[in-house]
């Protein structure tokens, strides 16, 4: 079995977190994830009053976490002007039952579940009694015809949004956000929520000057996994700890060898054969800040225990060797509709001097080209596997790939810049979503380069946002 294919039977043995004994059961939440583009799409249809309300359904995909269920946002399905009755039955706005039915018959057939999304066109959304009215008979339907997913509505404001969602016939999940990924994260929670204005860290000082102050919280409340610390990736780690990630994910099976301290930030020589990367990583990102949460993977992708850290993730980075790995990962971010920040480095020789240099920062989307669309190719995969059999990296006589800790640095510092931008959007748009980053490490040389188009047959977009769906 392929690993681009085994992790997504992983989600279903990964047990709910049992309640703290003696707590009060908390009220679950719910977030809704949906790509800019199919984001741009809902918005034009609901926001344009032109003959009056408009609205439409959203079929979403679902991850469930500990605390909350994600919902991914898959298809768009806009109530056509042929099923609406506008003022029928004392209503604003209403449509057909047949309409309704094949709704719920498109979301059943893709595992997927429905959610009405429309907008009063004003800042602080809130939900009328007409809205009230039409909710509890539909919404007390659907949610006991695609339980145990969740269902409801979504009322969209101007940065802002409300929520009301319904399992099993009951309204009792509390919508907490909409994630809206584009290129920069945006994050719309209700008007009634407020934000925390958590205070500045001294040690941010500088950055926030440079970024702007509100880029303090944004990096604080984020969340981060990093595939591959070793290498590239302990840079990142190191990087993201002091521009002030919140919560990392190191995520790495292995222990430090000696080969490592040619090439692994935070390492140190009494650290070979005795302690696994990720705790080196623990130790570099608490060193920086203890408050940063840094929550251990000591295993490999695509483990149990990595898929179902890396469902929390706001952004995922990979600093991976194997293509097949990649394969996975891009599937994964595919799936849950997480951005990718995908890092990687060629060096080869020629009689001990340095003959090929070449490295990437590809960033991947939700809605946009992924690394299967034009990266990651058939050829590329069948070469790997007779160059390098699955299992070749595991044998520790097997010689690793050269590395240069500098070039490794030139990587990850991009990378973390990409990842500022996706959290801050500090860039202010300059960082084109139709780019990545190709570097020449012998003349030091970065170039930015136009990314393919997206590949009509791709497997791993036909999969986006299906989530925990097998």
């Amino acid at each position: 079995m392929s690993l681009s294919t085994s992790w997504r039977k992983l989600w279903r043995t990964v047990p709910p977190q049992p309640e703290a004994e003696g707590s009060a059961p908390s009220r679950r939440q719910v977030d809704v994830r949906i790509g800019a583009s199919l984001f741009e799409r809902v918005r034009a249809h609901v926001e344009d009053f032109s003959r009056g309300e408009e609205a439409g359904f959203l079929l979403c995909g679902l991850s469930r976490l500990d605390d909350r269920d994600v919902l991914l946002a898959r298809k768009w399905l806009p109530v056509p002007e042929t099923a609406i009755a506008r003022g029928a039955y004392g209503s604003v706005l209403s449509w057909s039952a047949d309409f309704n039915s094949d709704v719920l018959a498109q979301a059943m057939e893709l595992g997927c579940t429905p959610i009405l999304i429309h907008s009063h066109g004003t800042p602080n959304p809130g939900f009328s009694p007409d809205d009230r009215a039409k909710e509890r008979p539909l919404f007390g339907a659907f949610s006991r015809i695609v339980e145990p997913l969740p269902t409801g509505t979504l009322l969209l404001g101007r940065g802002d949004a409300a929520g009301s969602f319904w399992l099993n016939g009951r309204n009792d999940l509390r919508f907490r956000r909409l994630v809206i990924l584009g290129e920069t994260i945006e994050n719309w929670y209700p008007s009634t929520e407020r934000r925390s204005g958590r205070p500045l860290r001294k040690r941010l000082n500088r950055q926030s000057v440079a970024i702007g102050p509100e880029s303090d919280r944004k990096l604080a409340d984020a969340k981060v996994g990093v595939i591959g610390v070793s290498g590239g990736g302990s840079h990142v780690i190191q990087q993201l700890a002091h521009q002030g990630v919140g919560t990392l994910m190191p995520i790495d099976e292995q222990a430090v060898d000696e080969s490592n301290l040619g090439r692994l930030v935070g390492a140190i020589h009494s650290d070979v054969d005795r302690t696994l990367k990720v705790d080196i990583a623990y130790r570099v990102a608490k060193g920086i800040e203890p408050s940063i949460e840094v929550l251990c993977v000591p295993e490999r992708f695509p483990s149990q225990a990595a898929i179902h850290a890396l469902k929390d993730a706001d952004v995922v980075v990979a600093c991976l060797d194997r293509f097949d790995v990649r394969e996975g990962v891009n599937a994964f971010c595919r799936r849950y509709l997480i951005p990718l920040v995908d890092i990687g480095m060629e060096i080869r020789s020629a009689r001990e001097h340095l003959a090929i240099a070449n490295g990437q920062v590809i960033v991947s989307r939700p809605g946009e080209p992924c690394l299967r669309c034009w990266f990651i190719t058939d050829p590329l995969l069948a070469r790997e596997r007779q160059e390098k059999p699955p299992g070749y990296d595991r044998n520790p006589d097997t010689p690793g790939d050269p590395q240069v800790i500098s070039m490794n640095g030139v990587l990850a510092s991009e990378a973390c810049n990409c990842v500022l931008d996706l959290i801050t959007g500090y860039s202010g748009g300059r960082r084109e979503s139709t780019v990545f980053w190709q570097y020449e490490g012998r003349t030091g040389q970065l170039d930015q380069c136009e990314m393919p188009s997206r590949r009509p047959q791709c497997s791993a977009c036909a999969e986006e946002a299906l989530g925990d769906v097998a």
